[in-house]
């Protein structure tokens, strides 16, 4: 007991006069605050594991850290962090897509209030940019009149299908010029049907 309680004391002065010499070689920097933190983190280990050891007899903190060493040589770390950034770059694109097709309806309601609207986007990512762009709209407007009955097709493998009549009038060149002008998209990316 007495052995390892000075082989405790001499880790910390040990670590102590590491850390007073590293921090003394590095230049004042941003750099310095995490260096100081890497350090404290050392620190804190070679308190705390001798108090570890009391809870648990078996508890060595150099098995843990080799477990990391080797989980991260091996690599063993590269798959989750791809498809977190596969799901992340997913999220994004989703809630990009509901942010433009909103953007869209607030500015088309502001500028041709006699109409109500239905946006749909396709957006997409561009890895040599990293953007995320806007491919194609579709906008459906609807007026203020009373609907008429719209026309279902069923096809032949008993799904119904709702035809939907894109629009070549002067109302819907304005809100292509208007959309393509805002959102420097071309005008043939923008389809424009009646709801």
């Amino acid at each position: 007991m007495l052995g390892e309680l000075k082989t405790w004391i001499i880790s910390i002065c040990t670590i102590v006069i590491f850390m007073t010499a590293v921090e003394m070689l590095l230049p004042n920097d941003g750099f310095r605050k995490y260096v100081k933190f890497v350090l404290g983190l050392i620190l804190i280990t070679v308190l705390i594991n001798p108090i570890l050891k009391v809870f648990n007899k078996e508890f060595d903190i150099n098995t843990y850290v080799s477990k990391a060493v080797t989980y991260v040589d091996k690599k063993g770390y590269e798959g989750s962090a791809e498809q977190y950034k596969k799901d992340t770059m997913t999220n994004t694109l989703s809630t990009f897509k509901l942010n433009v097709e909103k953007a869209v309806e607030v500015k088309l309601k502001e500028n041709f209030p006699n109409n109500s609207y239905k946006v749909e986007a396709v957006v997409d990512y561009e890895k040599e940019n990293d953007s995320a762009n806007i491919k194609s709209l579709k906008v459906g407007i609807k007026d203020g009149s009373i609907d008429k009955i719209k026309k279902v097709l069923i096809s032949s493998k008993g799904s119904i299908n709702e035809a939907s009549q894109t629009l070549n009038d002067e109302r819907s060149r304005l809100v292509k010029e208007f959309l393509s002008k805002e959102l420097k998209l071309q005008s043939d990316a923008i389809e424009i049907y009646k709801e």
